[in-house]
């Protein structure tokens, strides 16, 4: 479907849910940056350990470096993940370091609404 969708001007496709069999990286080598791809981070994965979670967002930063790929969850997150794994797993993202050498501070949350 994706070539058809491609062919029709549809280039974006969210959420790249991995228990689907949704493979962002093999996407990208397929389909090039012609395919732009949001999610792709497996929700189940926040369930587990700190280095499950680092590991999965390291495997994705060349998608991330080359651009086209906005990384998120492929799904709604369960409420049986610990906060304290999403919020490790967001600092994670808001810590890398691309292009210009700086941490993307537009994402970093308003203290005055903290």
């Amino acid at each position: 479907m994706i070539p058809c969708w491609l062919d029709v001007g549809i280039n974006f496709i969210y959420p790249m849910e991995v228990a689907a069999g949704m493979d962002v990286l093999a996407l990208r080598k397929k389909f090039g940056k012609d395919l732009l791809i949001g999610g792709g981070m497996d929700k189940r994965v926040l369930a587990l350990d700190k280095e499950s979670i680092r590991r999965m967002v390291e495997e994705k930063i060349p998608l991330m470096q080359e651009g086209g790929y906005f990384p998120g969850c492929d799904h709604a997150i369960p409420p049986d993940i610990p906060w304290e794994n999403f919020v490790y797993y967001r600092q994670i993202l808001l810590n890398l370091k691309f292009k210009t050498g700086k941490r993307n501070s537009r994402c970093l949350p308003d203290p005055k609404l903290a």
